[in-house]
């Protein structure tokens, strides 16, 4: 694990702004991929947007709930950001369909933006050295794949059709599949989710620690030299 930390430590520093800029970019595409799908699927675009004040709503849930963990369970599913198109031909509107930005959805989104910003970093070869990067398939596939399981598990998409409740199964329904078997799936939404981190994380493992081999192995053979 030393190895591994040593060698992503040394590839952001040799590129930090292209580590920072990837993390953002990956946040900001995902969310705006999240609403051009609703575009998409529905014709409408969003007519309204609502900025709830979560710090307030979750101080209120710790205060108001004895049970710590149904506390926690509440707050987990707060939101922070609701873009969507609400439909006036029904009295005061109804909401067809959401985005909804909710914090611990957002920081695992964020856990899978620095993954895949530290592997693009990684892609490069280290400013100390003139050898070419080899060609990494395998690893880029591994990456994309697990960054799309993570991202689907965790799109919070809302439609009236699913009862407004805004989970990854919303997006399953979405895009043809039929509501009993997307909620079916719903509770499959964890091992989805660690399957993902799990392909993300093996290849940046692997690449980091290949990256401090050089430098390892060209220290051995000064000393044998030297020797």
């Amino acid at each position: 694990m030393k190895a591994v930390a040593t060698g992503l430590k040394q590839a952001i520093a040799d590129r930090p702004w292209v580590w920072g800029g990837t993390l953002v970019g990956f946040v900001l595409v995902y969310y705006l991929g999240l609403l051009a799908t609703m575009l998409v699927r529905f014709g409408n675009v969003p007519n309204y947007v609502t900025v709830y004040n979560w710090p307030a709503n979750v101080w209120r849930i710790l205060a108001s709930t004895p049970s710590f963990s149904d506390a926690i369970a509440i707050i987990s599913d707060e939101w922070l950001l609701e873009i969507g198109y609400m439909n006036y031909d029904y009295g005061n509107g109804i909401s067809e369909w959401a985005m909804n930005v909710i914090p611990p959805k957002l920081f695992i989104i964020l856990l899978v933006a620095a993954l895949v910003a530290s592997f693009v970093v990684l892609l490069f070869r280290p400013k100390q050295t003139a050898c070419p990067v080899s060609p990494r398939t395998n690893a880029v596939a591994s990456v994309s794949g697990g960054a799309a399981l993570v991202g689907l598990s965790s799109a919070t998409l809302s439609w009236v059709v699913c009862c407004a409740t805004p989970t990854w199964v919303v997006s399953l329904a979405m895009m043809g599949m039929s509501t009993s078997l997307a909620l079916w799936l719903e509770p499959l939404g964890d091992i989805i989710t660690l399957s993902g981190f799990l392909l993300l994380a093996i290849p940046v493992c692997l690449l980091a620690r290949r990256r401090t081999l050089p430098a390892a192995n060209g220290a051995t053979t000064l000393s044998t030299q030297t020797a």
